[in-house]
């Protein structure tokens, strides 16, 4: 691996998603100044998915064919600058607006950093890419504490905190230039390929992302409300989503290079399968036995995250950036209309079922996993 162009990817990871999962905290407060609905709140998180997702394949596919690496100090700004404008917004659409574009600066970082990665990584794209993907999961465990002491300490106005590490590390990536990073050996079965896209796999595979997806946005976005109505632990919504997303980062980190030996389909079925059992129980539990529920299962969700990445990448070995742009942008996004689905579910059976009824969304995940050929790792990979 070459360890600076890494140490800066990841580090860049962690503070856009961080800057754009200050949302979760910031929405019960928009909720009560403007008077919002679940189902706005929905709109909402959905908004910022869709922004931040959607666009990625474009990104990923403009950094397949020119130089872009203007595109990583430019996203972290760009997240920063409108992200910590919408504690000022003075109205709904306003934050609609603002939600919008941070979304656009995140489209453009990740494509071209995990590109990045993937061309650093060597033979370990598994453990380098679980190491990128635990960067932007601890981001997003980040994200909630950051913005609960921003919001407690000044206000709405204090989300313009963020634009100090916002600009900390855009000058660092500006300033600091690793190595030259060249692009990743095709491996030789793969090369015949270079013409031809396998349509199903990458369908199901973003099938699967988009289910997970759904899921990650809903829980993030309502679990909050969740454990204000009192139903669940009494401990600080932004402890809580620190302790899913946390143990989140570290269920990537230990999925992305478990799959380095055991194959990326049994990690992306067997992590799926564990979600809806261990949310479920935390959502009929108390106590610390929820605490640990919760924690499990944010492992379990975002075990199969860097894995998702890797497996897209290895079925398009000569367009990385497209696969990297389908797996954390296309379906990333289209999980995100989810958000505002449940929103509009909640509203009509109320939290708790709406809360369950997401939780068996990794079910389906799984099983859009189980056609697809386990991916064959190189023995040297394996040591």
């Amino acid at each position: 691996m070459q360890a600076m162009p890494l140490f800066l990817l990841v580090a860049g990871h962690i503070v856009v998603d961080a800057t754009q999962n200050i949302l979760p905290v910031l929405l019960p407060l928009a909720k009560v100044t403007f008077g919002l609905s679940y189902t706005q709140v929905g709109l909402v998180a959905a908004l910022l998915s869709l922004s931040s997702s959607l666009t990625q394949p474009v990104f990923g596919w403009l950094a397949d064919r020119w130089r872009t690496d203007w595109l990583l100090p430019a996203g972290v700004a760009w997240t920063a600058l409108f992200m910590g404008t919408t504690g000022i917004a003075p109205s709904y659409p306003f934050l609609l607006l603002a939600v919008g574009l941070a979304g656009l600066g995140t489209a453009a970082y990740h494509p071209k950093a995990s590109m990045g990665v993937a061309a650093a990584a060597g033979i370990r794209k598994g453990a380098a890419m679980s190491l990128f993907s635990a960067g932007g999961n601890l981001g997003f465990a980040i994200g909630p504490v950051l913005g609960a002491f921003l919001l407690a300490r000044f206000a709405a106005p204090g989300t313009l905190g963020l634009l100090l590490p916002g600009a900390l590390l855009t000058a660092a990536l500006l300033t600091v230039r690793g190595p030259r990073i060249s692009p990743p050996p095709i491996p030789r079965e793969d090369r015949g390929s270079k013409s031809g896209v396998p349509v199903l796999a990458i369908t199901l595979l973003c099938l699967a992302v988009s289910l997970r997806s759904w899921t990650y946005q809903a829980t993030i976005t309502f679990l909050p409300f969740l454990l204000a109505s009192g139903r669940q632990p009494a401990v600080a919504p932004s402890i809580a989503l620190f302790l899913y997303l946390f143990s989140g980062a570290l269920g990537g980190l230990l999925g992305g290079s478990l799959s380095d030996r055991w194959g990326r389909r049994s990690i992306l079925v067997g992590t799926l399968l564990l979600y809806a059992p261990l949310m479920l129980a935390f959502q009929a539990t108390d106590g610390r036995l929820a605490l640990l529920l919760l924690a499990l299962s944010g492992a379990a969700l975002l075990g199969s995250f860097s894995v998702a990445i890797v497996y897209a990448q290895e079925l398009l070995p000569a367009r990385v950036g497209l696969a990297s742009g389908l797996t954390l942008g296309f379906a990333f996004g289209a999980g995100g209309i989810g958000a505002g689905v449940t929103g509009a579910l909640i509203d009509a059976v109320g939290l708790e079922w709406g809360m369950a009824s997401v939780s068996v969304l990794p079910l389906g995940a799984a099983l859009a996993c189980l056609p697809l050929r386990e991916r064959r790792v190189p023995a040297s990979a394996r040591g």
